[in-house]
């Protein structure tokens, strides 16, 4: 009975192990780079539904969406939304999204909500007929680079009406 290894037992063994060792490494490099990326990519995904989710219940209860409220502008980075007695403002900021409530003269005291959506990009649109806007178009996305280009990860576009559905009416 023998006990060693023969020559071209040896040589096999050195040339399939580091074939062996580069066939592991991606996945530990998957586990190192890519896991904890894909992991904060959807934490702040869904703390933009939870943002659409509240813009959502606003948009249900308005009654309007002005153009200006207390010298605070409508715009692409800025939605005022008219409740029954009050003013709602959502503000897209860097790496944020702001919600305040808004009286005649400014921002109410202890009324604001924030959102941190890191890299996620919000934008919105407003719907108008002739007269004034009667929705809002809400789009987001993930921004990711993947292999060299960048791509829109986890888009998503909510158009969210005033008044909403309403309690008496259902999607069938």
């Amino acid at each position: 009975m023998r006990k060693a290894f023969t020559l071209i037992e040896l040589l096999v063994v050195t040339t399939t192990v580091p074939f062996l060792m580069l066939a592991i490494s991606g996945v530990f490099v998957t586990i190192i780079r890519d896991v904890p990326r894909t992991t904060r990519l959807l934490q702040h995904h869904t703390t933009v539904l939870n943002m659409t989710q509240q813009l959502r219940r606003d948009m249900d209860e308005a009654t309007g969406l002005p153009d200006e409220h207390a010298g605070i502008q409508a715009g692409q980075d800025t939605l005022l939304i008219e409740t029954s007695g009050r003013i709602v403002s959502y503000e897209v900021k860097p790496k944020r999204i702001v919600r305040t409530v808004l009286n005649e003269t400014g921002p109410e005291r202890g009324q604001e909500r924030l959102w941190r959506i890191g890299d996620a990009v919000v934008a919105w649109h407003l719907w108008r007929d002739a007269n004034s806007a009667y929705a809002v178009e809400v789009r987001s996305h993930q921004p990711q680079r993947v292999g060299g280009q960048l791509a829109k990860k986890l888009a998503g576009t909510h158009v969210l009406f005033v008044g909403g559905l309403g309690k008496d009416h259902s999607i069938k």
